[in-house]
């Protein structure tokens, strides 16, 4: 038995196609990771990370689309199947009544594993805290290296590997030989690094936080999951920051960045403590000549009545010494079901303290309404949209 065996060489472009298929497939899961930031954004699995570099995110099976051939035995063979135009011919979901076991199958899950940061930039990337200005005195001056230069000489931990390749085939192409071969010193390229000087606005973020018993442990988890983003947003984003963790129940305290996350509830409810020290903690370390100072306040607004007036006058003189104030407001509520199996909803019935505030007509005061988990990326987005002035 002989055997032939072919000379030809494999095409280039047959050769790459594994790349191809791998360059498709990140760009596809990309593209879902961006087309679901609302659901992935409150994603117990991320929120739970403790800001590891990589993150496995559930993603739905993505398919190429490819002819399919006719596996019934009654098949007509010609792409066609039963039915007249204007018939349902699939749906989405089980149909199945509520409560009881489902008979249809489900899609296919699996986890595509991407870094915190890529993540922060895809969810964040066109926003910005808003009206921040550059303050005269005591900017901060950081110092970065750059590589922007290429050059023939210089050390081997800054060898750029891919100039120098390219350039040892441009030269063995001269002669005839378009490949890659024995590298002479010629062909060495390395990248020279530069100084960059920056000035930086001083910013300080106050992060406010109710802790009280009333915060369910559905509104804890997204008042945490909107806090959790802001501060990879900052970290990511500023160089010269500072963050405040403040938390209260009818007393309020600086806190550290883990305690924050972790604090459990307990207690009743006086947001005008929160508001008090970030005041005064602005007033002391924070001045706003030289700081752009934000105030972020997230909480179910089941405050102590006779404190609600209180807080008004706080958040006023708050918006004296801050580029801008912001209220959360988690008002969560379950869906319950009603006879026959039909599920409604109750209505939010936003707190006395947000009708307060609505009194606060100031372009710098922002308040938003939360209800459920995917609209925590909706409040992250309002908040650090960019703003005229």
């Amino acid at each position: 038995m002989s055997v032939a065996i072919s000379t030809m060489a494999v095409p280039w472009d047959l050769r790459r196609r594994g790349l191809k298929d791998s360059i498709r497939h990140d760009k596809r899961v990309r593209e879902a990771i961006k087309e679901n930031l609302k659901e992935l954004i409150a994603e117990e699995t991320i929120i739970t990370s403790d800001g590891k570099r990589k993150v496995k995110i559930p993603v739905r099976y993505l398919d190429q689309y490819r002819f399919i051939f006719d596996r019934t035995t009654n098949g007509r063979g010609v792409g066609q199947g039963p039915g007249d135009v204007g018939d349902v011919i699939a749906s989405d979901g089980d149909k199945s009544a509520p409560g009881q076991a489902g008979n249809q199958p489900g899609q296919e899950i699996y986890e595509a594993e991407i870094s915190l940061d890529e993540l922060t930039r895809m969810m964040l990337e066109d926003l910005a805290l808003p009206w921040l200005e550059e303050k005269q005195k005591d900017r901060v001056k950081t110092t970065a290296w750059r590589f922007e230069d290429i050059r023939k000489k210089g050390s081997l931990a800054n060898l750029d590997r891919r100039r120098t390749l390219k350039q040892t085939v441009k030269r063995r192409a001269a002669k005839g030989e378009p490949r890659v071969g024995k590298i002479v010193d010629d062909d060495l390229r390395f990248r020279i690094p530069e100084i960059h000087e920056e000035y930086h606005s001083n910013c300080a973020v106050y992060l406010l936080m109710d802790r009280s018993g009333s915060m369910t442990t559905e509104k804890k988890y997204i008042t945490k999951s909107f806090f959790f983003w802001m501060v990879r947003f900052l970290q990511l984003k500023y160089r010269t920051v500072e963050t405040v963790f403040i938390a209260h129940d009818t007393e309020a305290a600086i806190v550290p960045e883990k305690n924050f996350f972790t604090l459990s509830n307990s207690g009743g409810t006086q947001c005008s403590s929160a508001y008090a020290l970030a005041l005064d903690h602005i007033v002391k370390h924070h001045p706003p000549t030289r700081w752009n100072n934000y105030v972020f306040h997230f909480s179910d607004g089941d405050n102590y009545a006779d404190d609600n007036a209180r807080c008004l006058d706080l958040v006023k003189n708050l918006l004296r010494v801050s580029t801008m104030v912001g209220y959360g407001e988690v008002d969560y509520h379950e869906f319950f079901t009603m006879y026959f199996g039909q599920g409604r909803s109750k209505s939010p019935q936003w707190s006395t303290l947000f009708h307060e505030f609505g009194a606060i007509e100031h372009s710098r005061f922002i308040a938003v309404a939360i209800e459920k988990r995917e609209q925590v990326y909706q409040a992250l987005r309002e908040f650090l949209k960019v703003r005229d002035n």
